[in-house]
């Protein structure tokens, strides 16, 4: 049954990965409605963002660090794996890190809304 559903393509994926890790580590009133989620579901949503960033680290951006993608792969993904670490566990950050998250935050949303645009625009 599964075998039937086209595939995703990754880019998708991690771009929609991208906007719910921003989602979860706003801190924005009206958006921190998502902070008073039980902490395991806080940490299971920090921890595919951190996947995912992962993947676009030492996967896509690896292979292809030559390239515009590659880079944009080896940035998004740093971010990712900071912002899924400040979902999940945000005492594991250092404090100058956690200075640096609403930076950190906007540098995530300019790459999801490239991808995003990048996508659209195929």
């Amino acid at each position: 049954m599964l075998a039937n559903l086209p595939a995703l393509p990754m880019g998708t994926i991690v771009t929609a990965i991208m906007f719910i890790g921003l989602l979860f580590a706003t801190r924005l009133p009206g958006l921190n409605i998502l902070q008073r989620l039980p902490l395991l579901l806080r940490q299971i949503v920090g921890s595919i963002v951190i996947i995912a960033g992962m993947w676009n680290v030492f996967w896509h951006a690896v292979r292809h660090l030559t390239e515009f993608w590659g880079i944009a792969a080896l940035i998004s993904g740093l971010l990712m794996i900071l912002v899924g670490i400040y979902i999940a566990r945000v005492g594991w950050l250092p404090n100058a890190l956690n200075r640096l998250m609403p930076v950190a935050l906007f540098l995530l949303l300019a790459c999801a809304c490239f991808y995003a645009w990048t996508i659209v625009n195929l």
